[in-house]
């Protein structure tokens, strides 16, 4: 409870601390966001920043995507963009805070049964009614192939669906985001966006990821891998971003494909060793967005100063 203060004067000296104390905090507010919980800052302002990436190398680069960003990490700038403030439909790019929900309070050896309700039916290689996975190997399986069925079972283990889409709306208020979410795995149903944001949150999205659980995005990063499904493994999972290949020191990707959204894709390169970027489209086709992210990275390996 806040009271007046009764006192009626005050001495200046006061004065004078109180405001130099109001003009340090403003400067620290206006510098980054601190999410100390996570050991991760995004700056407020990205105009400002130096980079070792030259943005006037991507003023020839056409893209259909209707957003894009390039976000460099290290020095947590803007290195090009379009509409990257627009929000719009994430799709299955949503899977990223799925996977970072699902292990903020729960350990990779977590084991979740897979239960007939999680499952819709449609084709999803790996999952059946019964099995018991580690949780680390569902994500990177949810992950890699976007199985919206391994997003669903791990919703429905963790709290259940409505719980944990609230806390996927948690962890977002937590990392200091504005992406808000109505389904763990991104489908767009009854009006509604499974996910939505801005590409400039989805790329710190992605540096969050990448900054408390590389081993899981690690996976995206190869065109098939091999997950351990209870006493099972399956081979030869593939990744639905098939052109990762040929990406030096790629790091993260994840596709995201509805009507609504149009093609998502996200990815993170280390182009310049030690020096990782984002690049994320938001709102372009399902083949054009392997055509844009293959732009601006072939761009980007031209803005190296």
């Amino acid at each position: 409870m806040f009271t007046r203060a009764r006192h009626d004067h005050v001495h200046p000296l006061l004065l004078l601390c109180g405001g130099v104390a109001v003009v340090v905090l403003f400067i620290l507010l206006s510098v980054e966001i601190d999410v100390s919980r996570f050991g991760i800052s995004f700056p407020r302002s990205h105009k400002a920043s130096p980079s070792i990436f030259a943005g006037d190398a991507f003023d020839g680069v056409s893209v259909q995507a209707k957003a894009y960003v390039v976000y460099d990490l290290v020095d947590h700038v803007v290195v090009a963009s379009k509409h990257a403030d627009e929000v719009l439909p994430l799709a299955s790019l949503t899977k990223v805070m799925t996977a970072l929900t699902a292990r903020k309070d729960h350990s990779g050896e977590t084991l979740i049964t897979i239960r007939d309700a999680s499952i819709d039916g449609g084709y999803d290689l790996g999952l059946a009614k019964g099995q018991v996975w580690k949780l680390d190997e569902l994500l990177k399986y949810t992950l890699v192939f976007s199985s919206n069925d391994g997003a669903q079972a791990i919703a429905d283990a963790l709290g259940g669906e409505k719980q944990f889409v609230q806390n996927m709306n948690t962890m977002s208020a937590l990392l200091g985001l504005s992406l808000s979410f109505t389904d763990p795995a991104g489908l767009d149903e009854n009006g509604a966006w499974g996910g939505k944001g801005t590409a400039l949150d989805v790329a710190k999205l992605f540096a969050a990821a990448r900054k408390l659980h590389p081993e899981l995005l690690e996976a995206t990063t190869h065109p098939r891998v091999t997950v351990r499904a209870g006493k099972d493994l399956l081979t030869g999972v593939p990744n639905t971003n098939q052109t990762i290949g040929g990406f030096f020191g790629a790091e993260a990707s994840k596709t995201g494909f509805t009507d609504d959204a149009g093609g998502n894709l996200g990815v993170i390169v280390d182009t310049a060793l030690g020096h990782p970027v984002v690049i994320i489209v938001l709102g372009s086709t399902r083949e054009g967005r392997f055509e844009d992210v293959k732009a601006l990275y072939d761009a980007l390996l031209k803005s190296i100063k």
